[in-house]
Order: C-alpha cells, then sequence, then structure tokens
C-alpha cells in the first residue's frame, strides 16, 4: 500500500508557474514556498486570495495544469502508464478531479472567511459580490457559494470561528475522563458481555450522583443532526433534553451538542452530589479529554467552560459506554436524538469543517457520477476503489493497471507502442492485428477485459475461485482475485516464450 501526501498549495503554485526550488543535500530538488503575507487592508486581502486561488477560477488552463500534476502522483502510486484514463487512473490512486477538488477549496476558504468577526478585514472581502470583469473567471468567492448550494447549504449561518481558547491552566479541576470500560466492551464481543462489563464499570462510579446519558444523530452522519439526553438527578427527578446540532452535522457534533445541553440543564443546580455523563461517543470524549486549551471549536470550548463551572463545586466524571448493546439508558437518549434530528434545523449554525465536508461530498459524488464508460466503470460503477492491501508493490501495480484498463503485460498493448513487433507488422493500433491477439487462446486481443473475464484458459482458475467461468465484473473489486487471475494467466504465457510470471 503507497501512501502520497498531496500539498495542495505546492501543485497550485506550481500549475501557476510559481517554481522556486533549491538544491537539497542529497541531490534532489524539493520546492519551497514561503506564505503570502497578507496586510489588513481590503484591496491587498483581495489581490493575495485572487493569487493563492489562482487554479479555483473556471478558466481551463489552470485547472488542466494541476490536472497534470495530479495525474503524475497517480501514476506513482499506481504504476500505470501515461496512456492510462484520466478518470480511472486517478479513482485508483485515490486522488480526486482537480475538478471537484477545486470546489471544496473555494468552499473551505470562504467558509473559513465568513466564521471571521464581522469588521474582520477579510469576512468583508468575502461578504462582497464585486462583479467579475471576465466572463471566462469565477473568483474563489462565486465558487464557493455555488458549491455549497449544490451541497444542499444555501442560507446556512457559518458558526463563528473560536478567538479567545481557554486558558491552559484553568483544567486543574476535578474532572475525569474514562474511555473505556475494560475488555468487555471491546466491539467484537457480544452485547450480552459489553452490557454487563458497563454496569460493572458503572458500578464503581461515585453513587448518589447525577447522571447524564446523552446520544446524538445525524441522517447518515452527515446531515440533520438531533441531540438528545435523560438526566437522572440526584433527588430523584427525571429531565428529558432535546436539541437540533443542525441541517449539516457530523454524529460526533451531534453528541456534542446533547453533552452540552445536557450540562447547560444541571449547571444551576445547587446539589453537591458528583456528576456523571455517559456518552458512546468515543470520539467526542477524547476531543473532550484533550483538555480546554486544545478544543478548536466553538461547541468545545463551551462545553468545558460548563464543565469548569460545574467543577467548582463537585466532582465531575465523563464515561464512554457502549452502543447499542442494550442498555435501556443509551437507547431512550438514542429515541430522544432521533426525534430531536426532526425539529427545525434552519436557525442552528454549522460549523465551517462540515460545511467544507458537504461540498467534498458532493463534488467527489458529481465526478464519480460523470465518469465515462469504460472497463474501470463495468467494475467499480461510481464507487471508489479501496486500498490495495499487502506489501507487495509488483502484484499491487498489476491489479490497479489491470482494472484501470490498461496492462502494461499486454500484448496488444506493447505492439501498440511499438515493444512487441512481428515479421509482418512492426505497430500498429488495431486489435485484430495477430501480433495482438492473445498469446494462450489467439481468439482476440489479451485486453484487461479478456484476460479477466473471457480466456478459456483461466475458466478454471474463475471457477474455483468464484464459482462460475462467468464472472460478474463487480467480483473483480476484489484484488485478490484480480492478482490470481493475472498469475494463472502469465503461467499459462510462459512456456510459450514470454518469460516467468
Amino acid at each position: 500500500m503507497v501512501h502520497v501526501l498531496v500539498d495542495w498549495q505546492v501543485l497550485v503554485r506550481r500549475a501557476a508557474g510559481d517554481r522556486p526550488a533549491e538544491q537539497c543535500s542529497h541531490g534532489a530538488r524539493r520546492t519551497r514556498w514561503s506564505v503570502d503575507h497578507l496586510t489588513c487592508h481590503d484591496q491587498f486581502y483581495d489581490v493575495s486570495a485572487q493569487k493563492y486561488f489562482y487554479w479555483t477560477s473556471s478558466r481551463t488552463r489552470q485547472i488542466q495544469l494541476v490536472e497534470r500534476e495530479l495525474l503524475a502522483a497517480a501514476r506513482v502510486v499506481t504504476g500505470c502508464p501515461r496512456s492510462t484514463p484520466r478518470d480511472p487512473l486517478l479513482a485508483e490512486a485515490g486522488i480526486p478531479s482537480a475538478w471537484s477538488t477545486r470546489k471544496t477549496l473555494a468552499a473551505r476558504t470562504l467558509c473559513r472567511a465568513l466564521a471571521l468577526p464581522e469588521d474582520d478585514p477579510l469576512r468583508r472581502v468575502a461578504d462582497a459580490d464585486p462583479p467579475t470583469r471576465l466572463r471566462s473567471t469565477t473568483g474563489w468567492r462565486q465558487l464557493g457559494r455555488s458549491a455549497l448550494i449544490e451541497a444542499g447549504a444555501e442560507g446556512v449561518t457559518v458558526e463563528p470561528r473560536l478567538e479567545v481558547p481557554l486558558l491552559p491552566w484553568t483544567t486543574c479541576r476535578p474532572i475525569a475522563f474514562n474511555l473505556d470500560v475494560g475488555p468487555g466492551g471491546r466491539r467484537a464481543s457480544s452485547n450480552e458481555t459489553r452490557r454487563e462489563a458497563a454496569r460493572q464499570h458503572l458500578a464503581a462510579l461515585p453513587a448518589q450522583a447525577t447522571c447524564i446519558w446523552s446520544d446524538g444523530s445525524a441522517d447518515a452522519g452527515v446531515r440533520r443532526g438531533g441531540g438528545g439526553a435523560v438526566i437522572f438527578t440526584a433527588s430523584g427527578e427525571t429531565l428529558e433534553v432535546e436539541v437540533a446540532a443542525g441541517g449539516l452535522c457530523s454524529s460526533t457534533r451531534a453528541e456534542l451538542f446533547a453533552l452540552r445541553a445536557a450540562l447547560e440543564r444541571v449547571r444551576d443546580e445547587p446539589s453537591p452530589a458528583p456528576l456523571v455523563a455517559c456518552s458512546d461517543s468515543r470520539a467526542a470524549l477524547s476531543l473532550l479529554s484533550a483538555g480546554a486549551a486544545a478544543q478548536t471549536t466553538t461547541i468545545g470550548a463551551a462545553i468545558w467552560r460548563t464543565l469548569l463551572d460545574i467543577a467548582e463545586r463537585r466532582q465531575v466524571t465523563l464515561q464512554w459506554v457502549p452502543a447499542h448493546c442494550g442498555l435501556a439508558e443509551n437507547e431512550r437518549a438514542d429515541a430522544l436524538a432521533k426525534q430531536a434530528a426532526t425539529l427545525p434545523q434552519g436557525a442552528v449554525p454549522s460549523d465551517a469543517r462540515s460545511l467544507t465536508r458537504a461540498v467534498h461530498r458532493t463534488a467527489t459524488r458529481q465526478w464519480r457520477e460523470n465518469w465515462p464508460d469504460s472497463f474501470f466503470k463495468t467494475i467499480f460503477g461510481s464507487t471508489l476503489p479501496l486500498p490495495i492491501p499487502g506489501e507487495d508493490r509488483e502484484a499491487a501495480i498489476s491489479v490497479h493497471q489491470l482494472r484501470a484498463g490498461h496492462w502494461g503485460r499486454s500484448l496488444e498493448y506493447l505492439h501498440r507502442i511499438g515493444r512487441h513487433p512481428s515479421v509482418a507488422c512492426l505497430q500498429c493500433p488495431d486489435k485484430r492485428c495477430p501480433a495482438a491477439l492473445c498469446a494462450v487462446c489467439r481468439e482476440e486481443a489479451d485486453v484487461p477485459e479478456h484476460v479477466l473475464l473471457r480466456c478459456p484458459a483461466l475458466a478454471g482458475a474463475r471457477l474455483r475461485r468464484t464459482g462460475s467461468i462467468y464472472v460478474d465484473p463487480s467480483r473483480l473489486r476484489d484484488a485478490d482475485l484480480v492478482a490470481a487471475l493475472e498469475a494463472g494467466y502469465l503461467r499459462h504465457r510462459e512456456p510459450l516464450g514470454y518469460g516467468p510470471p
């Protein structure tokens, strides 16, 4: 498995023609960029933003230059030749197209600018809507707004950025985080085992305490969020809390909304009894357990401020519990969260991260749905391939090439580029040329479709691996199946003088 980190700033500036470089000690050349100095004047903010988002315009040439850099990175990841079609190559590498990524970058910048205070110069630039001087050019503001509309975020208010983080020395209070309930709480355990482990762990917590059971809900984990909580006070009273979490909202953010609403409900409770807050979101509790000063979101800082107020007079414990294992209190909070997700969401702001992710999902889905017809699309439809596991780089390259429809060991491909000439024909693109035919069966050209789906020499291998000699193309999503069929084909071809597999 190969991991490549794409530095968008480098790609954008390289595409813009700004390519300063310096010599490294090991002889390779690396690119180093300085950050543009943005002054406090509106005009300079606007000019700097336009320079940084040079490629977010609708001018085709700039986007094509960035796409060229992405294709080069994709060829490094997959080992595919330069003639591999663009979309299968990028999809096999797990790199989205520049045409879709530019929408994400423009929307992210617009949301971050709209999260600033109203008197901030960059906020005024983002709010402005100046007329365009060129019909063929669309700035980052216009592109970001259109991308948000496509993602269903039209009219959504952006949550203000956290301006003043909490000080690091304000966390020395009796606040404890427990993110485990022992070995029995693992996901692989049965529901009974997880439930019993949670009950035993909760029994060891302070008795006669006010207990909060909170949960969050979001449709498909990305939209129409809601938070619910049930509170059992030390005096024997039972309270219920429901809160909307926003039209575009992650499950973790919905969990934080539920916890904040429940803590605010008990903040003014005069009882000095300990407070225990139970949640089935380890991600939300892990984020909060980093400390007050580590919070980078408005809601995280608000929760910590409430925790510090409560901890002035009582002990506070935040406890993780397994989800959906039969804990009655957790199931009750889950039902409240789902009910809260139906509340009106218009007045609830969404954070810049949730909005950016919504744009990314929409832009990537549009890119996948517009893939041209190809052997790759026959296999995957509009889904992205999973990373190929294992350490065998050569086998992974073959799988990438075969599924992308451009196999480097194909005689048809080698003859087309002049690497497999015959006496009668040195080079041609005709798939019916004798030099391009499958060396094993001689029925048709040895293109990936033939090798994996139709070659009669591999009928037995397909039968053993899939239970049928006629393999559905979607079965080729399995990298192990593709690698096994390729190895079998090369073994059949080796005795004919084409070398070992």
